[in-house]
């Protein structure tokens, strides 16, 4: 298969070309210069300029698009928030625009989105519940609402996967971690009972595969079948790594440090992978402790 993957060199990414490299032809688009990586992999710079690489999606099978500013990066302010947005739509109308470009539909395109898609509960949701009222569900409403109206008519079928919290030695919540609960930090935020909607990198790979595979279509979320809180993984991490984990940092105290970003770790999202267990995807991890066991440098 002919694979485009808009975002290909962040970390999920890269863990996606590796596994997907073998017998098939993969095309990262970025913002990096043109450059041949192997015999079956290019790296291809995705300018606004449009004519000068909108013929790589021809005859191309399947398109994933990752793009989208970090939402981590910076404190949330007015300007934070609007380029967060902004990145993500912008990147949908230029691949939009190139597939008008080149007369094609791929088989599939797979769009990314989030869990902060729906609403901060103790409760378990689905791919079948509706999006939240705060930041992160309107970022994800729009984006995957600019996914339909881009997409749904220029491919045979349009996957949204809504990532929950990725575990990965390279990158996200460990790599940030591992350092502050080493040098004896840790500590649980807030109450500790919020649920931390995790999935390991291996699954992320392995589910989007199995998307491809299967040629699953609409929301899919991509989180393991697991319900572990905050204190859980706290006390996991301050085990793993032999350092007391016995801190509550206070609501308050998350809020001033952090701001308006402080609902991504004080709100608590239980969320169900369904379409994936119903379409018979196994998971690899399902265990909290063994993800972050293998996922600490």
């Amino acid at each position: 298969m002919k694979i485009i993957i808009a975002g290909g060199t962040g970390s999920i990414g890269t863990s996606l070309v590796e596994q997907l490299k073998v017998d098939n032809e993969i095309i990262i688009l970025t913002r990096s210069r043109d450059k041949v990586i192997s015999k079956s992999i290019k790296q291809i710079n995705y300018s606004e300029n449009l004519n000068i690489w909108s013929h790589e999606l021809e005859d191309s099978d399947v398109l994933i698009n990752l793009v989208g500013e970090r939402i981590d990066r910076k404190r949330w302010s007015k300007k934070q928030k609007k380029k967060i947005l902004k990145s993500r739509l912008d990147s949908i109308d230029k691949l939009s625009k190139a597939l008008n470009l080149v007369e094609h539909k791929p088989q599939l395109i797979i769009n990314a989105s989030a869990v902060g898609f729906y609403s901060y509960s103790y409760e378990m949701q689905n791919e079948l519940n509706t999006f939240g009222n705060h930041f992160l569900s309107e970022v994800c409403y729009q984006w995957e609402t600019k996914a339909k109206k881009e997409f749904e008519n220029k491919s045979q079928k349009l996957a949204i996967i809504r990532i929950g919290v990725v575990l990965d030695k390279k990158s996200g919540i460990i790599d940030k971690l591992q350092l502050i609960f080493k040098l004896g930090f840790g500590a649980i935020l807030g109450n500790g009972k919020q649920v931390l909607p995790w999935i390991d990198m291996e699954d992320v790979v392995g589910a989007i595969k199995h998307i491809i595979e299967k040629k699953l279509s609409g929301p899919i979320n991509l989180t393991a079948p697991a319900q572990d809180t905050n204190y859980t993984f706290s006390k996991i991490l301050g085990k793993i790594l032999r350092r007391p984990v016995f801190l509550f940092v206070p609501e308050f105290i998350v809020r001033i440090l952090i701001g308006k970003m402080s609902v991504m770790v004080l709100g608590s999202l239980n969320i169900n992978p369904k379409i994936l267990l119903d379409s018979g995807y196994k998971f690899r991890y399902t265990n909290l402790y063994k993800s972050v066991e293998k996922n600490i440098n």
